[in-house]
């Protein structure tokens, strides 16, 4: 199957820093097939907002070619990550007056220290990148895009200049270690949401007061699917949004076994398990819908090649070597038990989730496309 032939939607998972790079291991492969081009759509959470932001920044706030990727983008962003800890930073900055705004501080941090500057409206028109958030007041899934920013409850602003390192911050802020990103609500003009009459109708205002409190996207949706995969109970799971034909999901996300006896941490673990719940069903249904509908690929994080290929029934030389060629598979159990974190890697971890991304990409595209 030729994918540049497709209207590809690509959904970026959470997972911090680990996604991040996870991610820009997945796009390598992806680039190295001459298929970043075909990408229309890109939605994405935490790590993979940092992932999309940092590519956006380092290419004149322009998605880039397969070849600018590989050869000027991927490089520019490793150094990028490499050469500051943005959680450190973040952390080494907060005041009193910060204590209850990290995230917008840790926005701050990641302007200055990952060179991230503009606003989303500024962005390209293709391929549209929504950067998901939670909105606290309405727990929907609160969109940013270059074009509007909302939520079906609040609606949407359009033309706005929402900077691209608020976005990026906004979407990572996970409740109790980061906290809430507060958006002054008249900044910005709503317009009314397409769904204000059924909610009236429920006597369900709009929330009031002067601040909107954004959380990290992961909350509510920890793939980012929504923003253009409608689940259903149809027999297919759902179905793709109009302008998406094929859907690609990066999935660099990991069930929680954070264990402790403090209570800002009891508190983390149930977040953690609500988390996990809602993932574990957005993946059942995406993966049905890609199985019967032939129009979508699912990378997991934690999955080697040699149990990609050979659950594939897979049985010749060309696989066994390629297996031989990638990483074994206590090194990709290493990669999806990396911490959950914004801390920089060690240059060593860095390229071994780069590769390991790169990796499950490939050997899923080889085992559902090509043998």
């Amino acid at each position: 199957m030729d994918l540049r032939e497709r209207k590809i939607g690509i959904a970026l998972s959470g997972g911090g820093i680990r996604a991040t790079v996870y991610h820009l291991g997945v796009l390598k492969w992806l680039a190295e097939s001459g298929m970043l081009e075909s990408i229309n759509y890109i939605s994405s959470v935490s790590g993979g907002s940092l992932c999309v932001g940092l590519i956006y920044s380092h290419n004149d706030k322009k998605w880039p070619s397969s070849r600018q990727y590989l050869d000027e983008v991927l490089p520019r962003i490793e150094e990028t990550i490499m050469g500051s800890d943005i959680q450190v930073a973040t952390l080494l900055r907060i005041f009193p007056f910060w204590i209850f705004r990290r995230v917008n501080l840790l926005a701050k941090v990641i302007g200055k220290k990952w060179g991230v500057s503009g606003v989303m409206s500024e962005l390209g028109e293709s391929p549209v990148w929504c950067a998901n958030c939670t909105t606290y007041q309405t727990g929907k899934r609160f969109g940013i895009t270059q074009h509007s920013m909302g939520d079906i409850v609040i609606g949407h602003a359009e033309n706005h200049d929402f900077p691209i390192a608020d976005a990026m911050a906004t979407s990572a802020g996970f409740p109790i270690l980061i906290g809430p990103y507060a958006l002054k609500r008249d900044d910005y003009c709503w317009n009314a949401s397409s769904f204000e009459p059924k909610i009236a109708r429920n006597d369900n205002p709009i929330p009031g007061g002067r601040y909107f409190h954004l959380w990290d996207g992961g909350v509510y949706d920890n793939l980012g699917l929504e923003a253009f995969f409608h689940i259903s109970d149809s027999p297919s799971g759902g179905h793709l949004s109009k302008g998406v034909d094929y859907i690609i999901v990066s999935n660099a996300s990991v069930a929680s076994s954070f264990k402790s006896r403090a209570f800002s941490s009891r508190l983390r673990r149930r977040l953690d398990i609500a988390k996990d719940q809602v993932g574990a069903l957005r993946t059942r249904s995406i993966t049905s819908h890609i199985r019967q509908q032939g129009n979508g690929m699912f990378y997991q994080i934690g999955d080697s090649a040699s149990r990609i290929l050979r659950n594939s029934a897979i049985d010749t030389a060309d696989v066994r070597q390629i297996i031989t060629e990638s990483l074994p598979e206590h090194q990709a159990a290493y990669v999806q038990n990396y911490h959950t974190t914004l801390r920089r890697p060690s240059q060593a971890d860095f390229r071994l989730i780069l590769r390991h991304g790169y990796e499950v990409a490939k050997c899923t595209y080889l085992a559902e496309n090509i043998w």
